[in-house]
């Protein structure tokens, strides 16, 4: 794959050249706002298309929810849990999808979900700008107001805290005790994605203007060269400790200095809308929405579709994996809720030189 390189403004930015493609995904009715867009993807030179074939989802729930926003998975990958527009959640038996149990929140639109430790009991967030923790059966234990309405939402490490991003341009972080460990003013635009590392130490966010940041905790939020779409999604790389971040059609990473951006093309014929790595790595698996549906697991070095899945019907949202990379979850403007199990990826020492 051959690179091309430019400077902008003292950034170095290198895109990834890829293959043309021919076809174009479903088309999600907020689509006929990108109507260019949807004529570019489906003629344009915007990645390198996989002749994988589409594996199916172990099961499909369909009207689990008036459209997806949140997911989550156990400590111990046994449970899922999955939220949506109405506010209602529900958890679910894995990897089969058994219904376990549902009930309904204040929040409005959720925006996150995560379970702690000990896995029994489980955090949500939403527009209402709560967050509220309940028991396996749904009886609400504790909950904590955090400012605006949550935009964006990321499990800090040890998953005893959580990073929030907020509609006035606020990143937050939160002990599960409710305690604020920190507050950033970033922006005057909502936040679109935030991040942790697993040691909870490095943050980063993005806004809808398309800036982005990165920052050690106790240091102040370092500007890193803006993407050519702002970021639905960030996520550190388990391996190098490399952001990772995504936004029509293409995966984001940034260099340890933050000086070199890396635009890496993928077979998505949409926005990329939410990543994350499967397991310790080096895999991510990604899912797409606006001119797409797709449910990819991909090679973030090369963009590279490892294995596709079956598309949803509408716009992708959401994904969720096991913390052993066995199981996979995702929800989608479709109503439904879609269970995986993960086909054996090669291991981290096969994937080195």
């Amino acid at each position: 794959m051959a690179d091309r390189v430019g400077v902008f403004g003292g950034y170095r930015v290198t895109r990834a050249c890829g293959t043309s493609r021919s076809s174009t995904g479903w088309y999600c009715s907020e689509a006929l706002l990108m109507l260019a867009l949807g004529v570019f993807v489906a003629f344009g030179t915007v990645g390198c298309a996989s002749k994988q074939s589409r594996l199916e989802p172990t099961r499909i729930i369909d009207d689990a929810h008036s459209g997806g926003n949140a997911l989550a998975i156990s400590p111990d990958g046994r449970i899922g849990a999955s939220g949506g527009w109405g506010g209602r959640i529900r958890l679910w038996q894995l990897p089969g999808g058994a219904p376990v149990a549902a009930w309904m929140t204040s929040h409005g639109d959720l925006s996150g979900l995560m379970f702690l430790p000990e896995g029994n009991r489980l955090l949500s967030t939403g527009h209402d700008g709560f967050v509220r923790i309940w028991d396996g059966s749904g009886r609400l234990l504790t909950s904590f107001a955090v400012g605006s309405a949550v935009t964006s939402f990321h499990p800090g490490g040890g998953s005893r805290s959580v990073i929030l991003g907020h509609a006035d341009g606020q990143v937050s972080h939160w002990s599960v005790e409710g305690e604020r460990l920190g507050y950033w003013a970033l922006s005057n635009r909502r936040i679109t994605a935030v991040a942790t590392d697993r040691s909870g130490a490095l943050f980063a966010a993005g806004d809808y203007a398309g800036r982005v940041w990165r920052w050690p905790d106790g240091h102040p939020p370092e500007r890193l060269q803006s993407p050519s779409s702002h970021a639905r999604s960030l996520v550190f790389d388990p391996i190098d400790g490399k952001l990772l971040g995504s936004g029509w059609f293409d995966l984001f990473s940034w260099s340890a200095d933050g000086v070199e951006l890396q635009v890496i093309p993928t077979a998505h014929r949409g926005i990329v809308n939410h990543l994350a790595f499967i397991g310790d790595g080096p895999y991510v698996a990604s899912i797409s929405r606006q001119t797409d549906s797709a449910v990819l697991l991909l090679d973030p070095d090369t963009g590279e579709t490892l294995v596709g899945f079956r598309k949803h019907e509408l716009c992708g949202q959401r994904l969720a994996l096991s913390p052993d990379g066995r199981f996979m979850i995702t929800n989608s403007d479709d109503a439904s809720v879609r269970f995986y199990t993960l086909p054996d990826m090669p291991s981290r020492d096969s994937n080195t030189p």
